[in-house]
């Protein structure tokens, strides 16, 4: 079966939907690829920073999501030792209307886009296809891809194909693009627990150590997720002794959480989340665009990969807008968009990198130390008056969206 469409996207991820979303709303013919069923994600990124929010405000989406999808919010980060807590972050100041980042559920949030998307006639959704091949032109560009659905071959034809489809992307392994990882020294392993109306008013964005261990504490709507970290590659040996050290840590720093552990028995309740860093040589080729992880996989230290993918597909929609809405479509005007999408994007990614690099070595380096207190540069300015503040801001400065083309904000006029 062939198709076509201007634009593909691989991946129902967060940059791959709202991408689609952006497009279609645009009036640009875009079809959603997703491998899954359906768009159950748990223990993914989740954490929707102020400045996004702002800009899915600008959108008008903000309120009906947050109104819809029942979310916790956190208005700083703290960061705690058995003797001492650190305000690394105070959100309140960064962003007049959503001055908190909100914890969203992807399993909640990438159905509430699709919906979204669907008002638009140029949005097409096919759910359980996984891609097996890119196809090429007599020139060697890349005109599309080959995907199995329900047991059937397809063949669907673009202008464009995106690659959103995260760290492990099968499209990026397709392409001639190379992805060279930076970081792998640390693994966390997840588990969620049910929230009760008299648990501590914690600020949502939690990092618990002691010598030995650090825990993450994430405030869901109705749960919490926590994290346990070890060092990378370490989950077989965690496996081998059993649950017990994790449960011990959980029960020392959350002694409140009570009877909610008494179920974690098994080292398989838990998720493992490897922690990895990764670059790629370019984002793109002819007829081809990676975003998201695909491009770039941002660890979990700050909670914003989901941020960096949603950034990336404002940025791929801006500039793709006018290319893929010609008639006839120019290949060469495509591409010269696809290269300005890194051009914009990459200093940024790279930027987060490196210092993600710095930041996960660094925790490596306290977990083999038994120290638990955070850098001495961040113990010093937390007791700085107004510092946590400017850190926020800061963070928020650096997530702002670029301005949407008025051609997806206002696509009749």
């Amino acid at each position: 079966m062939v198709t076509s469409t201007r634009c593909v996207v691989a991946g129902g991820g967060p940059g791959g939907v709202v991408l689609a979303y952006l497009l279609a709303r645009a009036g640009v013919p875009v079809t959603l690829l997703e491998a899954r069923g359906d768009f159950d994600r748990r223990f993914r990124g989740d954490a929707l920073a102020p400045p996004v929010l702002d800009l899915l405000d600008l959108l008008g989406l903000a309120d009906p999501l947050l109104a819809a999808v029942p979310h916790g919010t956190a208005d700083a980060f703290v960061w705690s030792t058995p003797t001492r807590s650190y305000r690394l972050a105070d959100y309140r100041r960064a962003s007049a209307k959503y001055p908190y980042y909100a914890l969203v559920p992807q399993g909640r949030f990438l159905p509430f886009m699709v919906e979204q998307a669907a008002r638009h006639p140029a949005f097409r959704l096919e759910l359980g296809a996984r891609v097996t091949a890119l196809t090429r032109d007599d020139a060697g560009r890349v005109a599309g891809l080959e995907y199995s659905r329900d047991g059937q071959r397809h063949r669907l034809s673009a202008d464009l194909v995106v690659g959103a489809d995260g760290r492990n992307s099968k499209v990026r392994l397709l392409s001639s693009i190379t992805a060279t990882e930076l970081g792998a020294h640390l693994d966390i392993c997840w588990v969620e627990v049910p929230r009760r109306a008299d648990d501590p008013a914690l600020s949502g964005l939690e990092l618990l150590a002691e010598p030995g261990a650090t825990l993450a504490v994430l405030g869901q709507a109705a749960s919490w997720q926590l994290g346990y970290t070890i060092p990378a590659g370490t989950f077989p040996a965690l496996r081998a002794t059993g649950i017990g050290q994790v449960a011990a840590a959980l029960r020392r720093r959350l002694p409140w959480l009570g009877d909610r552990l008494d179920g974690l028995t098994d080292v398989n309740q838990l998720s493992l989340l490897p922690v990895r860093i990764t670059s790629v040589d370019r984002w793109s080729e002819p007829g081809l665009l990676l975003v998201g992880d695909a491009a770039h996989v941002i660890s979990p230290v700050g909670g914003n990969g989901l941020n960096f993918a949603l950034l990336d597909a404002v940025e791929a929609a801006n500039r793709l807008v006018g290319p893929l809405s010609a008639d006839p479509v120019d290949p060469a005007e495509v591409d010269a968009a696809t290269a300005a999408v890194e051009a914009a994007r990459r200093p940024q990614v790279d930027r987060e990198q490196v210092a993600q690099k710095r930041v996960e070595e660094g925790a490596a380096r306290r977990l083999q130390t038994a120290d638990p207190r955070p850098p001495l540069v961040l113990r010093l300015l937390a007791g700085v008056p107004g510092v946590a503040r400017l850190v926020a801001w800061r963070g928020a400065r650096a997530l702002q969206a670029p301005p949407v083309n008025p051609r997806i904000l206002h696509p009749s006029a």
